[in-house]
């Protein structure tokens, strides 16, 4: 109704006066395209609001508008046929400017990705969350935006669906494009902490573990491939070998140590280490000066040492008596080589009724572990030199508990244990109420244990067994059948070499800091490019 609605020249002055089926007719500018692109949800939404309404609804409208027509000359006639009729008209008029092999209309698609009513379906397309979300909206803005484009069939409801059916499908597609576009500019492997976390400690996942999902089920299943399944089996196993070294020295790290061994080999390394620094502590307590506190703690600890048997509680107290109390000096100290003459006593002692399978003998053991304790603290009271290093040594030895419960668990794999071992020794060892510092995700060596877990997994790969190698074999042989079998093997496993591994690895995880902000905008702004998807694929279709 304006522009278009006279394709006789009665009305001039138009964007489209000149669209007329004749042959002189000038080729259309490119304004002339945009402004068509901008109006047809105009022409299209006027065809589906006719087509909507009751029949009679619809004649008495075309009547009013063709009545103002003739009387006032403000809107042009309507044809017989209706808003429908003019639409199709306007639009052989428009083919008809372009001529038969035209091609695709880019600046007409232009016009009708701007045009007020896209603009406005793109400005309330909502951010889900979620990819199927997004996969949603997009189908929703898609199948909205096309409705409004105008249909040149008989048959209009069939024209529409198929225009609905086909914005939707290029709206639904769109996120995927732009997820998969934003997972190239920063994949999840670069901003998963849990792999940051291995990777700090020196553990260097393949790169089907880095990506983790469907990537990392793959890789699995290839493992049971002849030659490249030995090469991922290889990379896998030594992400399990870096995983136990970086536990065993997470347990040395606070004295400064370092662990190049693992299994029960470097365990037993670990505590040696630690035994060596505690030593070393110790070594540097000149003297132990006694405080009215420690009096106090000992004296709390006799009377505890009642309730056990008469014989029992009568050598704990005479070890007070005769071995501890004679020492102490008149001022109330004690020099440091008695302390460490002392410490080691109470050590054995406490070793030897500890180990005993007599309950009551255990309470000794008990009491004289607490009475070393005892002696402990107050040199750490007394000797900030030996405060420093042997809060080193205990936070050392609270580490290496946990390795050597995960080692003690993987007896059978010489004491090369899995994550999962490893966070089922850390609960054993949890000592806070009720295990809340595991609940809650803050037990000791946690971090490393769940990163591994969620990173590495728990399947101990099979290397070098005979069914392996007899695979191995026979993808060799196949060179026989077709040359390309092996080659292929070769290659795949020469990805899993540990110059190929780093640089996958790092193709995958390593990113600057602007890479998730670029891929967060691209995500916040796909909402925006629905409708356009949507009447780009019209175009193209059409």
């Amino acid at each position: 109704m304006g522009a278009f609605d006279d394709l006789n020249g009665t009305r001039k002055g138009g964007a489209f006066d000149d669209l007329v089926p004749a042959k002189e007719s000038a080729p259309l500018s490119r304004t002339d395209r945009v402004l068509k692109g901008i109006r047809d949800p105009i022409d299209g939404g006027a065809q589906l609001l006719t087509k909507a309404l009751p029949s009679g609804i619809v004649e008495g409208g075309n009547r009013l508008n063709n009545w103002l027509a003739d009387k006032t000359g403000l809107v042009g006639r309507l044809p017989e046929g209706g808003v429908n009729q003019q639409v199709q008209e306007q639009e052989a008029a428009y083919q008809a400017a372009r001529g038969p092999d035209a091609g695709f209309d880019g600046y007409r698609v232009l016009g009708n990705v701007v045009s007020p009513a896209n603009l406005a379906i793109a400005s309330r397309a909502p951010v889900a969350a979620s990819l199927l979300g997004r996969v949603g909206v997009g189908v929703a803005s898609g199948g909205a935006s096309s409705a409004l484009n105008p249909t040149m069939g008989d048959d209009f409801w069939q024209e529409k669906l198929k225009q609905v059916g086909t914005g939707a499908a290029f709206g639904g597609a769109t996120p995927l494009v732009t997820g998969a576009i934003g997972r190239i500019i920063s994949p999840n492997a670069s901003t998963n902490p849990n792999l940051q976390l291995l990777k700090d400690a020196g553990v260097k996942p393949t790169v089907g573990q880095s990506l983790g999902g469907a990537a990392n089920r793959v890789e699995e299943k290839a493992m049971s491939l002849p030659i490249v399944g030995d090469a991922i089996t290889a990379a896998r196993e030594r992400a399990r070998q870096q995983f136990n070294q970086a536990a065993i020295n997470r347990a040395v790290a606070p004295v400064g140590g370092n662990v190049d061994e693992v299994g029960q080999t470097g365990i037993q390394r670990a505590g040696d280490i630690l035994s060596k620094s505690y030593d070393d502590a110790i070594s540097k307590v000149k003297a132990v000066k006694f405080d009215p506190q420690f009096a106090q703690d000992v004296g709390q600890l006799r009377s505890m040492a009642q309730n056990m048997s008469p014989e029992l509680a009568k050598r704990f107290n005479s070890t007070i008596d005769d071995v501890l109390s004679p020492k102490i000096s008149a001022n109330g100290s004690m020099l440091g080589t008695t302390y460490k003459q002392i410490d080691s006593k109470l050590g054995q002692e406490a070793a030897k009724f500890g180990k005993s399978s007599d309950p009551l003998q255990q309470e000794l053991g008990d009491a004289y572990k607490q009475l070393q304790a005892l002696l402990k603290q107050q040199a750490v009271r007394s000797s900030p030199e030996f405060s420093k290093a042997i809060k080193a040594a205990d936070a050392g030895w609270a580490n290496l508990v946990r390795v050597e419960g995960a080692g003690k668990a993987a007896q059978n794999a010489e004491g090369v244990f899995t994550p999962a071992q490893l966070n089922a020794a850390i609960r054993q060892a949890d000592g806070s109420v009720r295990g809340r510092a595991m609940a809650r995700g803050t037990a000791l060596m946690q971090d490393l244990g769940n990163a591994g877990q969620q990173v590495l997994g728990n399947k101990v790969p099979n290397s070098g067994t005979a069914d392996r190698l007899m695979l191995g074999g026979a993808g060799l042989g196949a060179y026989f059948v077709d040359p390309l079998i092996p080659t292929a093997l070769l290659g795949g496993a020469a990805m899993y070499t540990q110059p190929a591994q780093s640089l996958l690895r790092a193709a995958v995880s390593a990113r600057p800091q602007s890479a998730q902000a670029i891929r967060d905008s691209l995500l916040q702004t796909s909402p925006r490019l629905l409708p356009g998807a949507a009447q780009i694929g019209l175009g193209l279709l059409n």
